[in-house]
């Protein structure tokens, strides 16, 4: 991971930037000459690929404390949102453009560094060492919202396989839409079960398939659950999801087929 030191073309969000002075200290004291910065963390980058694959990263912003503008939190969230339709050849491409934009627009170089969530993310409860991540799979971005016929068993896949298997699958690429803010939550889904093979490619494109729709947490991991166990059929199964937390609270549902133990293991994004 580098810093990016890249320009970046236009702006695809307006921001206004906040005039230093407005968030310094008021004294009647001399100025006293500091050094130091500003270190804003962002949990839930999202953009898509030159694929229109969906990408998802945490990002660092290190603003200087001598900028002589600095960003507003909210104004900042929607500059951020909009980089989810927008479309990146690599990480470092988003980092130069990023860069790019926010230097411009503090009139202070900005640096600006990106790690992938997969990459970030601690262990859950169920995803542990053994677990494996779907987010490598070349999945195109699924419009339309949740589709259960995108699920399938691997056997009805290119390389077929009968023998049942227990595994653990993972993709830190689930986001859905709240169906009364409207606003976009991000979260790491695990699905472990046995029995026949699932397809990876389709879990990859189902799940990615909740990208348009509204639904609440809860119901969001509770059809994940439902239509995994009736396309998929497995013997045992179990779904959960880690949601990134929104004004101090996060959701962490989980459904299992079976009676499972309670565990609260964080993830870096909450």
């Amino acid at each position: 991971m580098s810093y990016s030191t890249l320009p970046a073309p236009v702006l695809c969000h307006t921001l206004h930037p906040l005039p230093r002075r407005h968030v310094q200290r008021q004294s009647a004291l001399p100025a006293i000459a500091s050094r130091g910065y500003d270190l804003w963390n962002h949990y839930e980058v999202s953009w898509l690929d030159m694929h229109e694959r969906p990408q998802i990263a945490v990002v660092e912003l290190v603003i200087p404390c001598d900028s002589p503008f600095t960003l507003e939190m909210t104004d900042a969230q929607r500059y951020f949102l909009t980089l989810r339709e927008c479309r990146f050849e690599s990480s470092d491409a988003l980092e130069a453009h990023i860069a790019g934009e926010l230097s411009r627009c503090l009139n202070a170089y900005v640096l600006v560094r990106t790690t992938p969530v997969r990459q970030a993310v601690r262990s859950t409860a169920m995803a542990g060492p053994h677990s494996e991540t779907l987010n490598t799979e070349p999945v195109p971005l699924v419009r339309g919202g949740v589709d259960a016929k995108l699920l399938r068993q691997r056997r009805d896949a290119d390389a077929p396989s009968t023998s049942a298997v227990h595994e653990c699958l993972t993709s830190d690429l689930l986001s859905v839409r709240c169906p009364l803010g409207g606003g976009v939550d991000y979260g790491t889904v695990w699905v472990e079960h046995e029995g026949a093979a699932i397809c990876r490619r389709s879990l990859m494109a189902y799940v990615l398939s909740y990208r348009d729709s509204a639904l609440y947490i809860e119901q969001c991991v509770e059809t994940l659950f439902s239509d995994i166990l009736t396309r998929c059929t497995p013997s045992r199964l179990t779904v959960g999801a880690r949601f990134t937390r929104r004004h101090g609270l996060d959701i962490n549902p989980v459904r299992s087929t079976h009676a499972v133990a309670i565990t609260n293991l964080r993830t870096v994004r909450q």
